[in-house]
């Protein structure tokens, strides 16, 4: 066993900084403090001093104890959604200046004529091309001029980038031409930070590797500055353990490694969650689930399956799309920060606009005025636990704002904080019913799983609205990513595109031969590079497939055959029809299909303790208090969730205090909680047996 036996993992969100501890024992901790979008290490150093006085440790003493450090960042999210990141130059091949500025000529919505993409994270001014080609087997027909890469070192100096994308034409085939394009920009501009394309995204589709190739380079210095200062502040307290990074996949990559490839952690911080919403669920034997993440800022939803979390290779965040893999989760700006306002027709709205951490909602007393959601719901008497560092939110405060924006609608200060507490579980109800449909679910056949701090607050009336049967909110769901984290694997991806690699044109089906061949070179490659922990990776093999003549593909996962070869390919082709038949609502088995990309998933699992009890914290004394409830306020009991007896059904209207988070039950729904601290709420005219058998009998080809 280590001499260093904790683990320790930090979730930055925009609001709030989440920090949870895993002992050896499998003991666990949390602790929740407030975000600081200045410099991020100011708020993740104050929280890991609350996480070890909740310890009884000194902070120094606790870092001299721990193994290793999780971090999951918005960091990055944060650059590209504000237009902070680097100033970017694009290098590309000779003729194809304008592949970034043209995308694929189609908008984002096609019924809005006059909608536009967003401005490029380049401009034009700032491309620049050089002459190079290489034919689609990935033969060199022009070699690269290297007089004019100097050339465009030259302008780039003398526009002040601090970062550059190279991206040529069939390098994923090739990578000669872009590697020594890299070696004479490195020496011209030293400093400078590069994102070459046939490193971060080294697949089929000029456009979009592109875009991945430049979001990175965008992104990348920020996300490399804040880990360097990250650094500093803990090797001055003395941590002498490695830093782990949240991945968009739900894995982790070393400190040193992440912003080489900073795109994938667009989706740090969200990622952390599926890994311990598997945990739950494998509790309770529900095979589907729906997960809900709601803090401070945004909302965030994802499906599982088994347990799994779908991934996707095609997200566009911020309308910049994006092909490397990362989990499956949509986010809209719906979180307890987010504010209320009246429109000029005198229509109410709430967000994507936040309060953020600074100032915060109105009510927690730090100089913000507007009314938030967290406003409303206090106001309308939901919220009963806790909410960090000892923070009491002002109903004086919240009503003060609730009543500015009401006198704008033209009602009183209860009805505006109800209205702006229906408004927001409109768009989160839509955004569920959207990530259903476009994986061709039910929302009936599902279980919701709730975290965040907010998110129990509205999940059993979101459940209601979509048909869903059972709720399920874990114990430490205000700190959920924060725990997944806790127990995140080491994750890397890798991709071979096998279309047109000087197959004959005229073939059709999928050569077995050609499939085996191509997985044992990555898997290679992959053990290659971790010899001491090769043993233990374990890899999962998926494919990008398509009917002939299709455009998209669907990335399927292999079936588990261990020999490979013509049995794994027939069963791949065989899922892929399923699938499509549900996402799509047909399927042609009689068309040929073909493979486009060859993904490989090499996975080392963490060796943390799989479960742990809930995490600690004082049990608060049981009570009432007014709530609204169909319309009017009544008298409701406040019950620590703690305090509630295992096993043992209890009936709504009640509120359940937890640390961070109340989970709001409303009339007509009865709850239960298991012995792991997890709370279960159902329709009151049923029987948690019952549920949990409906659901059980449900289970879905993963879409991955």
């Amino acid at each position: 066993m280590t001499d260093r036996p904790y683990r320790v993992a930090v979730d930055v969100g925009g609001t709030f900084t989440d920090l949870a501890l895993l002992g050896p024992d499998g003991m666990e901790l949390d602790h929740k403090t407030g975000s600081t979008p200045s410099e991020p290490a100011d708020g993740l150093v104050t929280g890991l001093g609350g996480l070890a006085a909740k310890a009884g440790l000194p902070l120094r003493a606790l870092l001299g104890r721990t193994g290793v450090i999780v971090h999951g960042t918005t960091i990055t999210t944060n650059a590209l959604v504000t237009g902070t990141g680097a100033r970017t130059g694009l290098l590309t091949t000779h003729g194809l200046r304008d592949v970034l500025l043209a995308r694929q000529g189609a908008r984002a919505d096609q019924f809005d004529s006059r909608a536009a993409p967003p401005p490029p994270l380049v401009p034009r001014r700032l491309i620049e091309t050089a002459r190079e080609r290489l034919d689609r087997t990935g033969e060199v027909t022009t070699p690269l001029d290297e007089d004019g890469v100097l050339r465009a070192a030259r302008r780039f100096r003398e526009a002040g980038v601090a970062s550059v994308a190279v991206c040529f034409a069939f390098s994923y085939l090739n990578d000669a031409h872009e590697r020594r394009a890299a070696e004479i920009l490195a020496a011209e501009l030293p400093g400078v930070f590069l994102s070459v394309s046939s490193r971060v995204a080294p697949e089929v589709r000029l456009f979009e590797r592109t875009s991945t190739t430049v979001l990175n380079a965008y992104v990348g210095p920020v996300l490399r500055d804040h880990l360097d200062r990250l650094a500093g502040r803990l090797a001055a307290l003395g941590y002498p353990g490695p830093v782990l990074i949240v991945q968009s996949n739900g894995g982790v990559v070393p400190l040193e490694r992440a912003a080489e490839r900073a795109v994938n952690t667009l989706l740090s911080g969200p990622a952390g969650a599926p890994a311990a919403v598997a945990d739950v669920v494998a509790e309770l034997g529900v095979p589907e689930a729906m997960a809900v993440d709601m803090g401070g800022t945004s909302f965030e939803v994802s499906l599982s399956s088994g347990g799994v979390t779908g991934i996707t290779t095609r997200a566009e965040p911020a309308g910049h799309p994006v092909s490397v893999p990362m989990l499956d989760i949509g986010t809209i700006g719906a979180g307890g920060g987010s504010i209320a306002r009246a429109t000029a027709g005198g229509l109410l709205r709430v967000g994507p606009e936040s309060a953020g951490a600074d100032p915060g909602p109105a009510s927690y007393g730090r100089g913000g005025r507007l009314a938030t959601v967290t406003d409303a719901d206090l106001l309308l008497g939901y919220l009963a636990g806790g909410f960090g560092e000892g923070l009491v939110p002002s109903a004086d405060l919240a009503a003060r704002a609730v009543e500015a924006l009401g006198r704008d609608l033209g009602l009183g200060t209860v009805e505006t904080a109800a209205g702006v507490h229906r408004a927001v579980n409109a768009e989160m109800a839509d955004s569920l019913r959207l990530a259903t449909a476009r994986h061709g679910l039910d929302p009936g056949r599902l279980a919701l799983v709730a975290a965040g701090g907010a998110g129990p607050v509205h999940a059993v009336e979101l459940a209601r609205d979509l048909g869903i049967a059972l709720v399920v909110v874990p114990a430490g769901a205000s700190v959920l990513c924060a725990r997944g984290m806790l127990r995140a694997d080491l994750v890397s991806y890798h991709v071979r595109t096998l279309l047109g690699r000087g197959r004959d044109p005229r073939a059709t089906g999928v050569d077995a031969a050609e499939v085996d061949a191509a997985f044992a070179v990555l898997e290679g490659a992959v053990l290659e590079g971790a010899a001491k922990a090769g043993p233990a990776v374990e890899f999962t093999r998926l494919a990008d497939v398509r009917y002939i003549g299709q455009v998209h593909e669907i990335t399927v996962p292999f079936p588990a055959v261990p020999s490979g070869g013509a049995a794994a390919v027939a069963g791949l082709v065989e899922r892929f029809h399923r699938l499509h038949d549900r996402l799509y609502g047909f399927a042609q088995p009689e068309v040929p299909v073909e493979v486009v990309n060859l993904r490989l998933e090499a996975r080392t699992p963490t060796d943390a303790p799989r479960s742990a009890p809930a995490p600690s914290g004082p049990v608060e004394p049981d009570g009432v208090r007014r709530a609204w409830f169909d319309g009017a306020f009544r008298e409701v009991p406040v019950r620590s969730v703690r305090s509630v007896p295992v096993d043992e059904r209890q009936e709504g209207p009640a509120l359940l205090a937890g640390a961070g988070t109340t989970i709001v039950v409303p009339p007509g729904f009865a709850f239960e909680v298991t012995a792991s601290g997890t709370t279960l709420v159902f329709a009151a005219d049923r029987e948690r047996a019952e549920v949990l058998a409906a659901l059980r009998e449900t289970r879905l080809e993963a879409v991955r």
